[in-house]
């Protein structure tokens, strides 16, 4: 079989097994709920008060805006995962048997990863055609200047967005929690820092999001329309409203920008390769050796026994009292688990975000040093709830004595318990300042985050869903000011009156996904 062959096979293999999974589907969902909503128009492209023309071409910018934002923030944590699963599930295992190469093995991986995120973009475009027959501004559809955002701004983009979630998976420390976070912020802070470079601005196709080559045609062209343009550029934003519309043609795509959108796959390429040279091909002995802890050592100088005598047994009777259940004992265990296999320096900016919460100003500690301390543990609540599936250890852990009642509320009680130690330095502020409104904005975050924790989990079987919704709820509310996600009281008071009941409805939620589980 030919290396094409071999790497064809394995891309497919991995798209039909990943578009058969659920999380496709709900991925698959909020794509067409995307659509839906600009097609309603609760979602639009707009200049300052001034939009195009709904004719093919801005139709096709502004989706091309909306899947390169949504698609290229959160479509890598749908594609993230699938080498990790192959290591779970023995199928690496059985493929480190064979001549297939690391290089071959990436490539694969990265095609399907493209397929899955390409996939996405279809039902995109098709709802774009959708959007011009019922706005019906432009009945004329142009399919060349309708087709060419997709083709020369998504599709190279989410060539590398394949390409990151390889990479990540290839290196040991990004390949779980730690890197989901780090993309997340990378995502983040791209678009600011590529927006205002030099580079950018000289040549825009190279921003990787095509915000700023789309942002530069069209100015030029509203400007021709209404000189009081004041260049502002928004997505998504209903606030202002519409006073003008011009009409704009599409980008001039000349093979210069078509060679530099173009190579961005080349460095997609580029970048799955560099994955292969960390990916340990499902060898154990490339990973780092754990230590072990030795009780007694034979001397080399003297050959060891042949036969040696066993010593006599003698078991204690187990007691009325060792067969009681101890919550206490539970809740403690759970509290270990949490805190396993943390490093010296998490506890050490644990305690430091504790002590800043309690000297800085009010102000300070609310809007920033506890957002920044419930954002700290995150990677110790993600495996709340799903830690058994993740150790594979369901038939033990759910044949054990009512383990529904014993053991789902200790994990969440020790997620509670955790989360109040991160925040307890703002806790202390909001008390000594009399701030009632602040202190039980806290109480109602700390019992919602643990809530959210527990019921992702215990439905997801995985820790990602937490980490993502987690850190989105947490970026949108406290530090981007939206007043209905501010469940930490940052900007607002912390809405208590509908986060308590909700982490309320979510406890309940994750107890009746573990009955389902109990069940099967």
């Amino acid at each position: 079989m030919s290396a094409l062959q071999v790497i064809y096979h394995l891309a497919r293999a991995d798209f039909l097994e990943r578009v058969r999974r659920y999380s496709f589907l709900v991925m698959l969902g909020l794509v067409v709920l995307l659509g839906y909503q600009t097609a309603i128009g609760n979602m639009r492209l707009q200049l300052g008060p001034y939009r195009g023309e709904f004719n093919s071409a801005w139709i096709a910018g502004m989706m091309s805006l909306i899947a390169t934002f949504f698609l290229g923030w959160f479509g890598f944590y749908l594609v993230k995962g699938s080498v990790a699963r192959d290591r779970e599930t023995g199928v690496g295992q059985i493929m480190a048997t064979t001549p297939m190469s690391r290089p071959f093995y990436m490539l694969g991986k990265w095609i399907s990863n493209f397929a899955v995120l390409m996939t996405m973009i279809v039902i995109l475009v098709i709802f774009g055609f959708i959007i011009q027959l019922i706005n019906a501004e432009s009945a004329q559809v142009d399919l060349g200047a309708y087709l060419s955002p997709f083709v020369f701004i998504v599709m190279p983009l989410m060539a590398m967005v394949a390409a990151v979630a390889v990479l990540f998976e290839a290196i040991p420390f990004l390949s779980g929690g730690f890197g989901n976070v780090v993309y997340f912020f990378a995502f983040v802070m791209i678009i600011p820092f590529t927006m205002e470079s030099r580079i950018i601005k000289t040549n825009p196709a190279l921003e990787p999001l095509g915000m700023a080559l789309l942002k530069e045609d069209m100015s030029q062209e509203v400007l021709q329309v209404f000189p009081d343009y004041n260049g502002s550029f928004m997505l998504g934003g209903m606030d202002t409203p519409i006073t003008g519309v011009f009409t704009w043609t599409g980008i001039n795509w000349t093979p210069s920008v078509i060679a530099t959108r173009f190579s961005l796959i080349g460095l997609a390429i580029l970048v799955t390769l560099l994955g292969a040279l960390f990916f340990d091909r499902f060898d154990p002995s490339r990973r780092k050796p754990r230590k072990l802890k030795s009780t007694a050592s034979l001397s080399t100088s003297e050959p060891a026994p042949v036969s040696q005598a066993l010593p006599a047994v003698q078991l204690t009777p187990i007691n009325l009292a060792a067969n009681r259940f101890s919550f206490a004992n539970v809740l403690l265990a759970e509290l270990k688990l949490l805190l396993k296999g943390q490093r010296w320096w998490w506890y050490v900016g644990a305690a430091a975000l504790i002590i800043a919460c309690l000297t800085n100003s009010m102000e300070m500690t609310r809007q920033y040093l506890l957002p920044i301390a419930w954002v700290w543990h995150i990677l110790l609540l993600s495996p709340l709830g799903n830690r058994e599936a993740r150790n594979n250890v369901q038939q033990l852990a759910f044949s054990s004595a009512a383990p529904m009642w014993h053991q789902l509320p200790a994990q969440w009680i020790a997620g509670l318990i955790v989360t109040l130690v991160m925040g307890s330095g703002a806790a202390l502020k909001f008390l000594f300042s009399g701030d009632s409104v602040g202190l039980l904005a806290f109480l109602s975050g700390a019992f919602f985050i643990p809530s959210l924790a527990l019921s992702l989990g215990v439905w997801s079987h995985s820790s990602k869903p937490f980490e993502i919704v987690y850190i989105s709820l947490w970026y949108l509310g406290p530090l981007n000011k939206v007043p209905g996600l501010d469940f930490i009281g940052a900007q607002t008071n912390g809405r208590p009156e509908f986060f308590i009941p909700f982490s309320l409805a979510l406890i309940a939620f994750a107890f009746l996904g573990r009955s389902r589980q109990l069940r099967n």
